[in-house]
């Protein structure tokens, strides 16, 4: 029985290295998009050889392109570390299937809403210096941040002295959503665990 421990727990320790060598290249690939790379590039080519399939997949059972931006490359990343941090444990621990997948859920919605966190504070900043609207990272970051932020201004009155709080409110509730939410899920997973787990 200690040997296939073993060998699941290497398994597992290879899977992890693998998943995490993934996900940087999923970041590098993404970063790159933004510069409008050389489509030859061996390294460019390499990437998207790479990354494609699972953006396609996803694309195809998801909508993940809103105003434009193609969300693909987040959500590769969330499901990524969602099976990181659910599968490889379980894999390891040779169970604990519940609590892994609450800690996994609970990491995965904790790594959007932080994500959501900066777009609003970047957004909220540059709206101080009065930018370019047609500068393309200012309509990404306007195009995601200000229906969620409209969608609140019609409901609140969050206009005060020509000072918009509604950015404000939004990092409140992230705030909120991620101690009432992820912290939580992520809790509940680590006590299943002391009690023996599931």
């Amino acid at each position: 029985m200690d040997g296939m421990d073993n060998l699941l727990t290497v398994v597992g320790q290879i899977l992890h290295i693998g998943l995490n060598v993934y996900l940087w290249i999923i970041v590098i690939g993404a970063l790159i998009s933004w510069v409008n790379p050389d489509p030859f590039n061996p390294v460019v080519r390499f990437l998207r050889r790479v990354t494609d399939p699972l953006f396609f997949w996803l694309r195809r059972n998801i909508p993940l392109i809103v105003s434009g931006i193609d969300f693909s490359p987040v959500i590769a990343i969330v499901l990524i570390t969602f099976i990181d941090n659910a599968f490889v444990p379980s894999l390891m621990e040779g169970g604990n299937v519940v609590p892994n997948f609450l800690i996994g859920t609970g990491q995965s919605i904790m790594m959007l809403l932080n994500f959501y966190f900066m777009i609003v504070i970047i957004a909220a900043v540059i709206s101080f210096v009065n930018p370019n609207p047609y500068n393309p990272i200012v309509r990404i970051l306007s195009s995601v941040t200000e229906p969620v932020f409209s969608w609140f201004r019609r409901r609140l009155p969050l206009v005060f002295g020509g000072i918009d709080l509604s950015p404000a409110l939004v990092i409140v509730i992230i705030l909120l959503l991620n101690s009432l939410v992820s912290h939580s899920l992520i809790q509940m997973g680590l006590n299943l665990k002391l009690k023996g787990g599931l």
